[in-house]
């Protein structure tokens, strides 16, 4: 244990009215010391205020949060998605995860899938006119100094097996039905084929290859379940596992295609972070003495969707990981607590954020915690206090966009200043050149900080990418850690004081790559 203490020194020398010399004195000193300290966990930290991973899913499947329905004009389509960035944006947030192919089909001008279903309500019709919007998303996360993670689906194709004729016949489904298998209302292609591990990396390369991602992020739907009718792929290719085995099988089917994922990832865009959102239980204690002490008996990662998700941190194949914290402080059969803490224990070292659930604050809901935005609030602070954690992802956007519960005002609470997103293991650390020529300039009614980029090299991952404004009352000593410093994060040329600039004020401006590794802050002049 750490302490971490106050200490109020109190010292008794040879006073005159010092009756108590031998035992007394000395030991109500140690108490009143001891009383002082507040003791820290070694998995706990301090957190810094300038360091932190906040974002927000934006799903598009069903149309969950957008576009808010099919068919809309890319216009409208386009208002409503900044409308979100400038919400989260507003709050401080500095990263959005995108959904892009949400059941195998595109949010963005794929070479092998058609378009989404949920975007122009017909696979065969492009935008109109036309925009990509993956490529819009990218262009307008960035401007305002946000990280875009494309969310990928990696099997399911389809949410309603009735409606297969709407399937675009250029859609694979429609050349290789026999890599495809039906479960419930739902279809599904077969993890187990070689072509769909092959087809599904080719995909991500082409995400990779032809825009400017930050990140390629998977959710926890793998394998629906384990009555996956998959007889005919087993035998055809078991790889000499027996009957008996078969969900080990299953688990080895999704294990390969995470780690071409991950070597395809990195050998073309090393920079580009690849991370899973599991379900928040791998497996329960009583199946396994790793598990956690929940009562998840009908839903885990192992054992029922056949992602040994702690084999891939334990092998690295994963930039961060995101577990779905999705329930309640306190909750019986899966305390929030007892997740958060078995997740720090278990990463192996890999980088955790936390998904926290808004999409469950609701004035009736039948768990109490849940009718008050508090919760999410009590959960976001002891996620700070936890030393794998370095931030947290909330499901989802609509909850934002509709102030459930007031939920907005909490996000102001938790995030009065901008962030950068905390470095991540594994990724190159440089020194930047600092911006040039930083000063302020008042003109139109207008008072800008402005600046010039340094010279970089085309390609270079340590180019500039987005800048930071400090501001620090006049003539203090500037303490570039302080998080409360910040009032801007942009991926823009200059940055517009909202207020009229106060000369009781000296501001700086540093640079940042694409992996927020920041230069030395130089001081505008006026």
């Amino acid at each position: 244990m750490i302490k971490k203490c106050n200490i109020f020194v109190i010292i008794y020398f040879f006073t005159k009215n010092l009756i108590m010399r031998k035992i007394l004195v000395p030991f109500t000193i140690l108490l009143l010391i001891l009383s002082s300290c507040k003791t820290l966990k070694p998995d706990q930290k301090t957190y810094d205020g300038k360091h932190e991973w906040r974002a927000a899913w934006i799903a598009t499947v069903n149309n969950i949060d957008w576009p808010s329905k099919p068919g809309l004009s890319s216009e409208q389509q386009q208002e409503e998605l900044i409308e979100y960035l400038d919400l989260f944006k507003g709050m401080n947030f500095n990263a959005i995860v995108l959904q892009i192919r949400p059941t195998a089909d595109a949010f963005y001008k794929s070479k092998r899938e058609p378009w989404s279903i949920y975007l122009t309500g017909d696979q065969k019709v492009a935008p109109s006119p036309f925009y990509d919007p993956l490529e819009f998303a990218i262009k307008e996360a960035h401007k305002r100094g946000m990280e875009l993670h494309a969310w990928l689906n990696p099997y399911r194709v389809s949410q309603d097996t009735t409606n297969l004729v709407d399937i675009s016949p250029d859609h694979i489904y429609n050349k290789r039905p026999d890599i495809f298998v039906k479960h419930g209302k739902k279809l599904y292609f077969d993890p187990a084929y070689p072509e769909t591990r092959e087809f599904l990396v080719d995909v991500i390369e082409d995400l990779v290859v032809d825009y400017d991602l930050d990140g390629i992020h998977f959710d926890d739907y793998f394998y629906p379940n384990s009555d996956f009718e998959d007889s005919i792929s087993f035998s055809l290719h078991n790889r000499g596992y027996a009957q008996e085995d078969k969900m080990a099988w299953r688990r080895e089917n999704v294990d390969m295609v995470i780690e071409m994922l991950r070597d395809r990832i990195k050998s073309l865009k090393p920079y580009v972070k690849f991370g899973i959102s599991p379900y928040a239980v791998w497996r329960n204690l009583r199946e396994d003495p790793r598990g956690s002490d929940t009562k998840s008996y009908g839903y885990t990662n192992y054992d029922h969707l056949h992602a040994d998700i702690l084999l891939w941190m334990e092998k690295g194949w994963l930039d961060y990981v995101l577990p779905q914290l999705y329930f309640n402080i306190g909750y019986e059969n899966a305390d929030f607590n007892v997740l958060a803490k078995w997740w720090q224990d278990y990463n192996a070292g890999t980088p955790v954020y936390g998904g926290l659930g808004t999409y469950r604050l609701d004035k009736n809901a039948k768990i109490e915690a849940w009718q008050s935005a508090d919760e999410i609030r009590q959960q976001a602070n002891i996620l700070r206090s936890m030393k794998a954690y370095q931030g947290v992802c909330y499901f989802s956007a609509r909850n934002f966009k509709d102030n459930r519960l007031d939920i907005n005002n909490t996000m102001y609470e938790l995030y009065p200043n901008p962030a950068l997103v905390p470095p991540l293991k594994g990724f190159p650390i440089a020194t930047l050149a600092s911006p040039n020529n930083v000063k302020i300039e008042s003109s139109n009614e207008e008072t800008r900080i402005v600046w010039q980029k340094p010279t970089t090299i085309e390609g270079d991952v340590h180019a500039t990418k987005y800048h930071v404004i400090y501001r620090f009352s006049k003539n203090t000593k500037p303490n570039f850690k302080r998080g409360s410093a910040i009032i801007a994060l942009t991926g823009e040329d200059s940055y517009l004081l909202e207020t009229e600039a106060n000369k009781n004020f000296d501001y700086y401006v540093s640079a940042l790559d694409r992996l927020y590794n920041e230069s030395k802050p130089i001081k505008a002049t006026w």
